[in-house]
C-alpha cells in the first residue's frame, strides 16, 4: 500500500499571490502603448514617444474592440473600428493615453464625435476647437482635464521620420525628436553646439552606413537662436531667407554624393530652434586626428604617403565640384577651409598592420556665414565673415574685393603644407612650425604678411622658410610624389597674385590662371591627376625607402621679409579699383555657403592683379 503523501504547507503570503495571479487580468491596450514608449533624450527634460511600427503592430481590430465595448451594437462597432483602423490609429492612442475609459463607453464615444466632424490623423495635432461644439461647450466625453492631456499626449505619436525624400523638416514647437542617445561632441562653435546622437532606427530612412555594416551615428548642429533675438521683420525675412539659401545648398552638394564632402542628412526648424544633421565622423577632425598620441609621429611607409595623397586629391576634386557646380551654371564657395573642419570617417582596415588613414570629408560649409550674418543683423555691425589664419592675402589687401573660388585655394594650400608637415616630422613639429607664423605683436597671424604703407603683400617669411627646408628632405630632393606636391603648393597654391583668367569665365572650358598665378581647382585636380596616375605605374614615386631614422628636426632658416606682392603693379599705380559690389549676405545660389562673387567673374572690369616678386633664395 503506497504511502499518503503528506499535504504540502502553503503560506499566507503563497496564498494570496496565488489568488491575485488567477484574478489577474490580460495586459489592455493602454500598459502595452506605455511598454513601448521610448525615450527622447535630445531635450532638457526627457519626453517619451511611440515608435511608428509600435502603432502598426499593437493597433489590431481585435485591440479596438476589446476598448470600445460596442459589442451590444455590432454594426456601429464596425463602424468606428474601420474609422479607427483607417482613418485614425493615432487619434485613437492619444485619447486611450488622454485617459478615456470603457466607463459610459468615453472612448467610442470620442471618436464618433471625431468621425462626425471630420477629424482624424491629418488633423493632428488638434486645435483646441476640435473638442468643443459650436457654442464653446465641451463635447462628449471631453473635459478640461482629459483636452490637455490629449493635446500633450498627441506627440506621443507624431514623431517625425528622416529620409532622403524629406530632408528639410518643418515641425511644431512641441515636436519630439526621436533621438535615443545624445553626448556633448565638445566646445561650442561659432554657430553652436554639435551633439553626436543615435536617431532610433525606424525614424531614420536611408541611414549612413559604416564599412562595418554598421548605421554611423549622427552629428546635429544646434544653431544658435539667433531668430529669438529679434523681433524686426525685416531681419526676420532675411534669416529666413537665408535659412532656406543654406538647406537648398547642403541639399544639392548631398546630391554630388561625393566620398570627401560630409554626407548631408536633414534640416530641422522647430519653432526658433534650426539643426543641420550630418554624418557623424567618428575621429573628429583632422587637427584632433594630428593630435592624437598614436598619430603624432607617423611612420612614413608607402602605403601612408599614398593614403594622404588620396585623400588631398579627393578632396580637391570636391572643391572641384562644388566650384563648378552644373558645369559652370552655378558655383559655391567653402570659404572657411582648415583642419578642424575636415572630418576623418574610419575606412577599410589597414592591410597587413600597416597604419590606417582615415577618409578626409569638408565640412561646415556655409556655417561661419549663416552665423556672422545673424551677428550682423542682431548688433547691426559691418561684420561681414568669420576671420582665420587660413585666409588668402587678398582680404587684407583689397578687402572690398569679392571672393573668389581662389580664395579657397589658398586655405587648401595652407592644409596640404601642414599635412606634409605632420607627415614627414610629426604633431611636434607641425605646432612649433604654426607657432612661428606670427606678427610683429607675437600674435598668431595668417600665412602672408602686409605691408600697409606700399599695399602690397607676400607669404609669411616663416612659411616660405618652411617650403625651402622641406626641399632637402630626403622625400622631397628625389623625384617623387612628395616633391611635386610641395612645388603645387609653392607655385600655385600659396600665391597671392589673381590676375584675371587665361580663359574667359564666359566661355565652356574652366577658368585656368597664367603662369605666376594661384590656380584653380581644376589646375589642381589636374596636376594631383597626374601624381596619382604616375604613382600607379611606378611604386618607388610614392616612397624612396630611405630610413628616417636619422631625421629628427625640420631646421628652418628665417628668411628675410621679401618675396613682395602687390595688388595694383599688372594693371598701374594709380589705376583706380573697381568698386566693391554690394554685400550680399543672402547669395543668389548658395544660401550660407557663400557664393562666388570673385572678380575672374566679371572680365569686363577693370582687375586689380596681384604680382609675383619671386624672393631671392638659394637654389634648392
Amino acid at each position: 500500500m503506497p504511502l499518503q503523501e503528506e499535504p504540502k504547507f502553503i503560506s499566507k503570503e503563497d496564498r494570496k499571490a496565488s489568488f491575485l495571479a488567477k484574478k489577474s487580468k490580460k495586459s489592455s491596450l493602454g500598459s502595452d502603448i506605455l511598454g513601448n514608449l521610448q525615450k527622447s533624450v535630445f531635450d532638457e527634460h526627457i519626453r517619451e514617444f511611440l515608435p511608428n511600427t509600435c502603432i502598426e503592430t499593437l493597433l489590431t481590430p481585435a485591440a479596438v474592440r476589446r476598448e470600445l465595448h460596442l459589442s451590444d451594437d455590432p454594426e456601429l462597432e464596425e463602424e468606428v473600428v474601420n474609422f479607427v483602423m483607417k482613418s485614425a490609429p493615432k487619434l485613437f492612442i492619444t485619447s486611450l493615453l488622454a485617459g478615456l475609459t470603457d466607463k459610459d463607453q468615453e472612448l467610442a464615444t470620442a471618436m464618433i464625435q471625431f468621425e462626425t466632424k471630420s477629424v482624424n490623423d491629418n488633423s493632428l495635432p488638434l486645435p483646441d476647437s476640435a473638442f468643443v461644439d459650436e457654442a464653446g461647450e465641451f463635447l462628449e466625453p471631453w473635459t478640461e482635464v482629459s483636452r490637455r492631456s490629449f493635446r500633450r499626449n498627441q506627440w506621443t505619436v507624431l514623431v517625425p521620420i528622416i529620409s532622403e525624400s524629406n530632408p528639410e523638416l518643418d515641425l511644431d514647437p512641441d515636436c519630439i525628436l526621436p533621438i535615443t542617445e545624445k553626448s556633448r561632441a565638445g566646445e561650442s562653435g561659432a554657430f553652436g553646439e554639435v551633439f553626436q546622437v543615435k536617431i532610433h532606427e525606424e525614424h531614420h530612412l536611408n541611414p549612413i552606413m559604416k564599412y562595418d555594416g554598421k548605421r554611423a551615428d549622427v552629428a546635429i548642429k544646434v544653431i544658435r537662436p539667433v531668430y529669438r533675438d529679434t523681433t524686426d521683420e525685416n531681419e526676420l525675412d532675411q534669416l529666413r531667407d537665408e535659412w532656406v539659401r543654406e538647406v537648398k545648398a547642403h541639399i544639392e552638394m548631398r546630391n554630388l554624393k561625393h566620398q570627401n564632402i560630409i554626407e548631408f542628412i536633414a534640416a530641422i526648424k522647430r519653432g526658433s530652434d534650426r539643426y543641420l544633421l550630418f554624418r557623424w565622423a567618428e575621429e573628429g577632425s583632422l587637427r584632433k586626428f594630428w593630435e592624437m598620441p598614436e598619430h603624432k609621429r607617423p611612420v612614413v611607409t608607402r602605403e601612408l604617403v599614398r593614403a594622404v595623397i588620396m585623400q588631398i586629391q579627393g578632396m580637391a576634386d570636391a572643391l572641384d565640384k562644388l566650384h563648378n557646380y552644373r558645369y559652370g551654371g552655378g558655383s559655391y564657395r567653402h570659404g572657411d577651409l582648415k583642419p578642424e573642419n575636415i572630418l576623418c570617417v574610419v575606412g577599410l582596415p589597414p592591410r597587413d598592420g600597416q597604419f590606417g588613414f582615415p577618409i578626409l570629408k569638408i565640412s561646415d560649409m556655409g556655417l561661419a556665414k549663416h552665423h556672422n550674418i545673424a551677428t550682423q543683423l542682431r548688433h547691426n555691425t559691418s561684420t561681414q565673415y568669420t576671420t582665420t589664419r587660413y585666409e588668402p592675402p587678398e582680404v587684407a589687401l583689397k578687402s572690398e574685393l569679392g571672393r573668389s573660388r581662389r580664395y579657397d585655394m589658398w586655405s587648401f594650400g595652407c592644409v596640404i603644407l601642414e599635412m606634409m608637415i605632420w607627415l614627414l616630422y610629426g604633431t611636434d613639429h607641425l605646432e612649433r612650425f604654426n607657432s612661428q607664423i606670427i606678427d610683429e605683436g607675437r600674435h598668431r597671424s595668417h600665412w602672408f604678411k602686409v605691408d600697409k604703407d606700399k599695399d602690397e603683400a607676400f607669404v609669411h617669411p616663416h612659411v616660405q622658410a618652411t617650403i625651402r627646408a622641406l626641399y632637402y628632405d630626403p622625400e622631397c630632393k628625389a623625384e617623387t610624389a612628395l616633391k611635386e606636391l610641395l612645388t603645387i603648393v609653392k607655385t600655385k597654391l600659396l600665391v597671392v597674385e589673381l590676375d584675371p583668367p587665361a580663359t574667359p569665365v564666359s566661355s565652356s572650358a574652366p577658368p585656368r590662371s597664367t603662369d605666376g598665378s594661384r590656380a584653380y581647382s581644376q589646375e589642381l585636380m589636374e596636376r594631383l591627376d597626374d601624381i596619382v596616375a604616375r604613382g600607379k605605374t611606378d611604386e618607388s614615386y610614392w616612397f624612396t625607402g630611405a630610413s628616417r631614422e636619422h631625421i629628427k628636426d625640420l631646421k628652418v632658416d628665417r628668411a628675410p621679409e621679401s618675396s613682395y606682392l602687390s595688388p595694383n603693379s599688372a594693371v598701374g599705380g594709380n589705376r583706380p579699383l573697381r568698386p566693391r559690389p554690394p554685400l550680399r549676405p543672402l547669395g543668389e545660389n548658395g544660401g550660407g555657403i557663400i557664393p562666388d562673387v570673385g572678380f575672374e567673374d566679371q572680365p569686363s572690369l577693370m582687375v586689380p592683379v596681384i604680382t609675383v616678386v619671386e624672393a631671392k633664395t638659394r637654389r634648392v
